[in-house]
């Protein structure tokens, strides 16, 4: 046994030997900063909801992602990549319902999407210092669910939820080598359905407040991270 854990040993310092001279590190870790947005729209709020507008929100401060990642190049073109990333809101609307009388409902609704991700990562060197990489995995996602309510009396109220799931996503970029050991990556990420469902809010059957589920919605992430190599 001890014999053959100095060999797998061996072949590990080999291996990781190896790819430090072909311009790979073994082990890697960093941040990223970036925007995100999605495809979500008016009509997921409250199909139910008669007589009321919709209207999506656009905040710039409310479209900031951020992630941090870490991996293992296994070889040379393949890896594997896990990351934590905070997809900011990934559904954020307002709901207007005016009466005859001049008063009015309003209710502005969000989902904030977080999680962890595990994908295998290709990679591809185009110079000495600049190589190009794609991804494919899972992205297991926790979506926070708000909805700030005000009624035609003027009462507000909040109501919050919580969901989970997992859900496909893909990946490229590029990442180019500042030193032996940082590099600087310009990545692309979508996150496919990070969502329960296609209404957020559901009524009962008076048409008063029952339950907030997050929505399907697509997300795109845009972000520039500096990577350490080990």
């Amino acid at each position: 046994m001890k014999k053959l854990l100095v060999v797998n040993a061996g072949l590990v310092a080999l291996l990781g030997s190896g790819m430090a001279e072909a311009g790979y590190s073994p082990y890697y870790g960093g941040a990223g900063l970036g925007a995100t947005g999605n495809n979500g729209n008016e009509s997921q709020f409250c199909p139910a909801c008669d007589g009321s507008q919709f209207k999506m929100r656009n905040d710039k401060g409310d479209n900031r992602g951020y992630k941090v990642y870490g991996g293992t190049n296994l070889t040379q073109n393949l890896g594997v990549e896990v990351d934590y990333t905070d997809l900011g809101k990934t559904y954020d609307a307002d709901m207007y319902r005016p009466t005859l009388d001049g008063r009015a409902e309003r209710a502005h609704a969000w989902q904030q999407t977080r999680g962890v991700g595990v994908s295998a990562k290709v990679n591809r060197r185009i110079t000495r210092k600049t190589s190009v990489y794609g991804k494919a995995g899972a992205f297991a996602w926790e979506n926070k669910n708000q909805m700030d309510y005000t009624n035609l009396d003027g009462i507000s109220e909040t109501y919050k939820t919580k969901d989970r799931g997992v859900s496909p996503r893909l990946g490229m970029g590029i990442e180019h080598e500042i030193t032996d050991h940082m590099s600087i990556r310009v990545g692309w990420d979508r996150t496919f359905n990070n969502g329960k469902g296609n209404q957020f809010l559901h009524l009962d059957e008076n048409k008063n407040y029952a339950d907030l589920r997050s929505v399907k919605t697509d997300t795109d992430m845009v972000y520039v991270g500096a990577t350490f190599n080990f």
